[in-house]
């Protein structure tokens, strides 16, 4: 059986809360087969130095009026692909439309107060996902800007976090083997500081 190692990142929010792709990340998916992207690219055009180490695979994430961000609008909302054998589905995580949008606006205000985190939207959007893609063997998502591994009976989850910088979060990537036994997943943690556009980071809390 083919045995791939896939590169996987999100919430990169380029070039609006990052100038730039760090080489802290091309470093880390160095060698990998395919990469994919969780959403929250803001600027398909920064996903060339990624293309130079392994073809891509990016969906949309979901619109920042503080950034002026559409989160990538003309990338697909899911896609799913045949790795390995198994199925996998890639999608960004946050709900769409005026809902999505609601519901952002409440977790944000919730997260202020101190009554809810970015853990709790993992393990939430885990179990929509796992609703919505029953037939997945591994679903890969981002968008609460933590990293998350969880498996739901017969499917993997994975959020590798975020690239951009987040207060209370380490940027993160991951990389996920298949086709040795049951998949694995490793979280590569980033070095801090990254090069960051730093009047937008300290304006910004975890966005939904």
């Amino acid at each position: 059986m083919t045995t791939l190692t896939i590169g996987l990142l999100s919430d990169t929010h380029i070039p609006h809360r990052l100038k730039r792709l760090p080489d802290a990340v091309l470093n880390a998916l160095a060698g990998v087969d395919l990469i994919l992207h969780a959403g929250d690219v803001d600027d398909p055009a920064t996903l060339g130095p990624l293309r130079a180490i392994a073809p891509v695979h990016a969906v949309r994430g979901n619109v920042h009026l503080q950034d002026l961000s559409d989160g990538g609008a003309m990338l697909p909302s899911v896609v799913e692909l045949r790795l390995a054998g198994l199925r996998v589905v890639l999608t960004h995580g946050h709900r769409p439309g005026l809902l999505g949008f609601c519901l952002k606006g409440r977790d944000m205000v919730a997260q202020r107060l101190g009554l809810t985190d970015n853990g709790h939207l993992n393990r939430r959007t885990v179990w929509r996902l796992v609703r919505l893609y029953p037939e997945a063997d591994v679903i890969v998502f981002g968008h609460s800007h933590r990293a998350h591994i969880e498996r739901v009976e017969h499917t993997l989850l994975v959020n590798p976090g975020a690239v951009c910088p987040t207060r209370g979060e380490r940027p993160t990537v991951a990389r996920l083997r298949l086709g040795a036994g049951r998949p694995q997943v490793e979280i590569i943690p980033l070095p801090t500081p990254l090069t960051f556009d730093v009047s937008r980071l300290t304006s910004h809390t975890t966005r939904r």
